[in-house]
């Protein structure tokens, strides 16, 4: 399943690009257990930043483009791998960068004993800054609003237990 499931994202990709008026190189691979990495290689270079878009919106958009179009076409599959689009190492950068501010905002949470909130974010960089600072001593963290207002707040103090048992 995992080889048809990248031939798949590869071939699907590969059309979505052509159709927006990009000649990319499409690689798909599984990138981490549960994970298949679709990556982005333009053949004219001045293409990267309209692939990846404002704040990563076309990488998104492309990304759950896919996504659905893995359900139709796998509907018996239990559960499908995560599917992360990536051209000119956006997200490797943004993760790197959110990381970064995770803990400068932890630090600053822990020194001013007030809340940190992040502006809205996808879930996966939520869950990324969740998972990053979900050992650090000091500080918990919450997601916060609906929708495209959902946030991320890091909060000094340890974490309630009636949280913990929530998730």
């Amino acid at each position: 399943m995992a080889k048809e499931l990248k031939e798949f994202l590869k071939e699907k990709t590969t059309e979505v690009t052509k159709e927006m008026g990009f000649d990319c190189e499409v690689l798909a691979e599984e990138a981490q257990e549960g994970q298949v990495l679709v990556t982005l290689n333009p053949k004219d270079e001045e293409d990267t930043p309209l692939l990846i878009g404002f704040h990563g919106q076309t990488l998104n958009a492309l990304q759950t483009l896919l996504r659905t179009l893995s359900f139709k076409e796998f509907p018996k599959e239990e559960t499908l791998p995560a599917i992360v689009v990536e051209a000119g190492g956006y997200r490797k950068a943004r993760e790197e960068d959110l990381l970064a501010r995770a803990y400068e905002a932890a630090d600053k949470a822990r020194f001013l004993l007030k809340e940190v909130s992040f502006p809205a974010m996808s879930s996966y960089e939520r869950r990324l800054i969740h998972t990053a600072l979900g050992e650090e001593k000091g500080v918990y963290t919450q997601s916060r609003g609906e929708g495209r207002e959902r946030h991320l707040v890091v909060i000094p103090g340890e974490r309630p237990a009636e949280e913990e048992k929530q998730g």
